[in-house]
């Protein structure tokens, strides 16, 4: 990336100069600013207030100090850079070839570069209607070549069926039909009963589709909706109040079941739904799961202790009794860290006494967890095939009616063969992790640093399939059997299940303001690499469009770390210009989100504060604490010992805005980079610490 824009530089004639705002004070006269294009009306809105802005991390981000000497001496660093890279991977020991593939993954498969990919794609509501015109073609079975375009399961066909233009219901998502009754069959991705009366009612199939399908092929189909979020990550619009999914979780209450509250680690207290103890009952039996753990960088060797330690506190505070924590797992269920310990855990603790669900707010990974222990040894091995994945997806509130599959009875046979399995497979993953954290130390790589587990099988199902385990159908001329899970079967009558219940929609997070590509800048894919900014009193600290965090009295200066996406800029200015900046940069590629329909901005909610916050130093190169900003992410401040300082949050309608003590990572400035000089900012930090 960085030769790359080099390169460009130094074949581009057009740079701009800029020796009059504090923004580039640290630039002199004969140093350059090259900004990639914005687009000109943004360009000519930030130099109205240039003069009121100290930094701006997109404007840094774009620009580089030229001139020939600097070029030159610049040039050679990279060179010396390349060099001093490529010897140390030529001495690094390779990962075996067996290491690399035995979990299904290459390790060091770089991410693919998608940028271009962005780029081409404009910026669209989750709720909008895409009306897209499909010519029919005239299609021969027998002759259709490999090559012919699919665009899925049911949207293969869905693409050649006859189009009535006089109909105004016609479009890309089919003809509703109101007079057919709706099904009792659910969708495998959502848990919704499919039904093509209502496209804005959960389970919308077009009507082509619903009618020809029998209940076998109904059984293995998804929604249209759950269709579109897999395939084009695209939201349709549905009716589901927060109500129904509150009235859903309460049934809970009068079953003998136990409980898997999953807490998203980068967005809590706001991603714990207020009240859930109470509508889960007061004597309920939980396990408390952390997920995304593998996104947190760490600060220093015990921090996993210090994030569960936080995360009880937080649980108890919620209103839940600490005796009815059962346990507290941190896990990552996108790459199956802590999934075989949390199993058992489960069977340890739980073994078969009762039904599992897994309950949390929206956008937790709840859907993600369910996959994970659907293919794990939690499941029943004569279901693994048989149960359709959830719907796992970035926007909130995927999953609208309960999923399941039944639980495999932990026989102590059966724990011993996967206690066996587990023995066996330790020495295996110690000499893994070793091999990891040698590259991790030698590169810096955060890929190598990232956390991972392996989530395997101990069993395998049998190979002569019972009569009455499946029910089997014909589809089509093909003659296909359609397998699907006989809930009345004597296999899973009197079995245990575990629930993927919906998500509930907390009043705190501020995900669902977001558009679907807004929210793929505001949720990190990666581990965090923390940012670092010295404060100074009297100064405002925008993220984005989404928060504000003013610095109103204490020391001279502070520093502070912001834990967050990496496409969230930063923007600092002094307080009394804030509100100023906010609205002019509103929309424009300074602040990002939200993005610059102006439709859009013109429903995007003001920004509220709350009351003072004051904070008491704990020593030096210790966070005091973390002043959590809804869910585009939190700052931690970092104070001397007895020192007082006083901020104050914004948010849009003033959600999620809280103060955790002690701080999520209290050594993180351990991680920063240095102090640029002449700036606000300091270098992009680490991820771990090298010991």
């Amino acid at each position: 990336m960085f030769p790359r824009v080099l390169k460009h530089i130094l074949h581009t004639s057009c740079y701009r100069l800029y020796i009059r705002s504090p923004l580039v004070r640290f630039c002199s006269s004969k140093q350059m600013c090259v900004s990639q294009s914005a687009p000109k009306t943004q360009e000519d809105a930030f130099k109205r207030i240039e003069e009121k802005i100290y930094f701006s991390s997109y404007v840094q981000d774009n620009s580089l100090s030229l001139n020939y000497r600097q070029n030159k001496i610049f040039e050679m660093r990279l060179k010396k850079l390349e060099k001093d890279t490529a010897r140390q991977r030529v001495g690094l020991q390779p990962f075996p070839v067996a290491l690399q593939h035995i979990y299904g993954e290459v390790l060091n498969e770089p991410a693919e570069d998608t940028d271009s990919e962005h780029d081409e794609e404009g910026d669209y509501l989750p709720y909008e209607h895409m009306a897209l015109k499909i010519e029919r073609k005239s299609v021969d079975a027998n002759t259709m070549s490999e090559s012919a375009p699919t665009t899925g399961q049911w949207m293969s066909d869905y693409e050649y069926y006859e189009e009535n233009e006089n109909d105004d219901r016609t479009s890309f998502y089919g003809t509703p039909d109101p007079n057919q009754p709706v099904s009792k069959i659910p969708c495998g991705g959502c848990g919704a009963l499919l039904q093509c009366a209502e496209p804005s009612i959960p389970g919308y199939l077009p009507s082509q589709l619903f009618k020809k399908l029998n209940k076998q092929q109904l059984a293995v189909t998804i929604c249209q909706r759950c269709h579109f979020l897999k395939t084009y990550n695209t939201a349709i619009n549905v009716t589901v109040s927060p109500e129904d999914y509150v009235e859903m979780i309460a049934r809970i209450k009068d079953r003998k079941a136990l409980v898997l509250l999953m807490v998203d680690l980068l967005d809590f207290p706001c991603s714990i739904w207020p009240g859930l103890s109470d509508i889960l009952g007061c004597s309920r039996s939980v396990i408390v799961v952390g997920n995304k753990v593998d996104l947190l960088p760490k600060d220093c060797p015990g921090y996993l202790e210090n994030i569960r330690h936080n995360l009880t506190k937080s649980v108890i505070e919620a209103g839940f009794d600490k005796n009815n924590i059962k346990h507290v797992a941190l896990i990552s269920a996108t790459t199956g860290y802590g999934v075989e310990e949390l199993i058992t855990k489960l069977h340890n603790i739980w073994a078969s006494r009762g039904d599992v669900y897994l309950v949390g707010c929206t956008n937790v990974g709840k859907s993600s967890l369910f996959n994970a222990l659907l293919r794990s040894d939690l499941c029943k091995v004569q279901a693994r095939d048989l149960v359709q994945r959830a719907t796992a997806c970035p926007w909130p509130g995927t999953t609208l009616r309960m999923l399941k599959f039944p639980i495999l009875k932990p026989s102590d046979y059966r724990l011993y063969l996967r206690t066996k399995r587990l023995l066996s497979e330790r020495l295996q993953k110690i000499e893994e992790l070793k091999l990891r954290k040698h590259q991790a130390k030698n590169t810096g790589m955060t890929q190598q640093a990232t956390l991972i587990g392996h989530i395997g099988c101990t069993f395998s199902a049998p190979t002569v399939p019972s009569k009455d385990r499946f029910s089997v159908s014909q589809q089509g001329s093909a003659n296909a059997p359609i397998l699907t899970l006989n809930e009345k079967s004597d296999i899973y009558i009197n079995s245990k299940w575990c629930y993927d219940t919906p998500g509930v929609v907390q009043p705190d997070q501020i995900t669902n303001l977001l558009t679907t590509d807004e929210l793929l800048q505001v949720l990190p894919k990666q581990m965090i690499r923390p940012r670092a900014y010295l404060l100074k009193t009297g100064m405002t600290f925008l993220l984005g469009g989404l928060a504000r965090l003013d610095y109103l009295e204490g020391l001279p200066s502070t520093r502070i770390l912001l834990y967050s996406s990496p496409n969230l800029p930063v923007v600092i200015c002094d307080t009394e210009y804030a509100n100023e900046v906010y609205q002019t940069l509103l929309g424009t590629v300074y602040l990002k989100v939200p993005g610059p329909d102006s439709r859009r901005l013109a429903k995007w909610p003001a920004l509220q504060a709350t009351t003072d916050i004051l904070l008491k130093g704990a020593g030096k190169h210790v966070s005091v604490a973390d002043i959590l900003l809804s869910s585009a992410g939190w700052v931690s401040i970092n104070l001397p010992v007895d020192v007082e300082a006083s901020f104050r949050a914004w948010t849009p309608e003033r959600r999620g805005i809280y103060v955790r003590q002690p701080a999520l990572l209290p050594n993180g400035m351990n991680l920063r980079g240095k102090r640029i000089r002449g700036s606000l900012a300091y270098r992009l930090g680490k991820t771990f610490v090298k010991r």
